[in-house]
């Protein structure tokens, strides 16, 4: 494979982990705050 062509790759799975930690992050915070809140759905 080409320097381009790992370097492609590598962006794409490096794109994915943030998104799914970034979903995750939010995930937390929304919980934390329903929980501070009383709220228990």
């Amino acid at each position: 494979m080409s320097q381009g062509a790992i370097f492609g790759f590598g962006c794409v799975i490096f794109f994915i982990v943030g998104t799914g930690a970034f979903l995750f992050a939010m995930m937390t915070v929304r919980e934390a705050a329903d929980r501070e809140r009383g709220i228990n759905r």
